[in-house]
């Protein structure tokens, strides 16, 4: 991650909202601080996002996960609970107003109108494209064109790949098949059921690492030999907010909850307090 775009970017979209949320900020805070109990808020994330966020023998877990407590533990009048589920139902929570927000999440203002507003980005995270070796032999830099009658896997509930991807897909163009695990789909391609896996790159580590070293993946042995193809897309990382939910007046305090989480968010990343609890994943 680029700290310096990532905080130009920051100042950017923050200066831009401070002037006009000033007055409503004002108001929602003293609000908050009238009121004398803390407001329950639940977050859903993934639940098998490694080493992002994921749950591990009943605990949530990950890099995002010491982020985010750590931010929530400095905001006033907010009592905050990370829920790992499945994806696929996170989304699903968001889309029918059960849900407050979810993390992580690229931009999806054009494909997923049920998630608006967005708070500030506070990461990055690059989708790529990983093939057995025998389908490279032939280069396949241009994503999705130079992927034509191939078989590609996707974790599931993820919306990678753009418009023209699956556009080719319901052609029948490209065939997709979702795993609801990344170890699943990592085992696929191994195995030559599949001929290419996108995959966030630091994920793709993570579950390498600890396949192989169970003894479970044999890479150029018994089991596929991968190799970088394409890079899908690089994108910044926000927390989403469930647009039914706010259209509903179902979280009053919604706006509070805003402003303290930007606010809190943009000094760690200016401190470069976030670079160094992700770095402490990677050592």
């Amino acid at each position: 991650m680029s700290k310096r775009l990532l905080l130009f970017m920051l100042a950017a979209v923050f200066s831009a909202s401070a002037s006009a949320s000033a007055s409503a900020s004002a108001s929602a805070s003293a609000s908050a601080s009238a009121s004398a109990s803390a407001s329950d808020v639940v977050i859903y994330v993934d639940h098998a996002y490694r080493p992002y966020n994921y749950e591990e023998n009943g605990k949530v877990k990950g890099m995002y996960i010491d982020v985010l407590n750590t931010a929530f533990s400095r905001m006033q009048g907010f009592r905050v609970t990370i829920e790992a589920v499945p994806w696929v139902r996170a989304k699903r929570y968001m889309e029918v107003g059960k849900g407050f927000a979810i993390v992580p999440v690229f931009f999806h203002g054009h494909d997923w109108p049920y998630l608006h507003p967005y708070s500030i980005p506070f990461s990055k995270e690059s989708i790529e494209v990983l093939c057995d070796e025998s389908v490279l032999s032939t280069p396949r830099p241009n994503w999705p064109d130079d992927y034509k009658g191939l078989k590609i896997g996707k974790p599931s509930g993820n919306g990678w790949g753009g418009s023209r991807f699956e556009k080719m897909v319901k052609q029948g163009m490209i065939t997709l098949e979702d795993s609801s695990t990344t170890t699943m789909m990592i085992k696929k391609i191994g195995k030559k059921r599949l001929d290419c896996i996108m995959i966030e790159r630091l994920s793709f580590n993570y579950y390498m690492k600890k396949l192989k070293s169970a003894g479970e993946y044999d890479e150029g042995g018994e089991d596929a030999l991968l190799k970088k193809g394409a890079v899908i897309s690089e994108g910044l990382i926000y927390m989403g907010y469930s647009r039914p939910a706010r259209e509903a007046g179902t979280y009053p305090f919604q706006f509070d909850f805003m402003q303290q989480f930007d606010s809190i968010m943009f000094k760690m990343l200016e401190s470069g307090e976030v670079e160094r609890i992700m770095a402490s994943y990677q050592e």
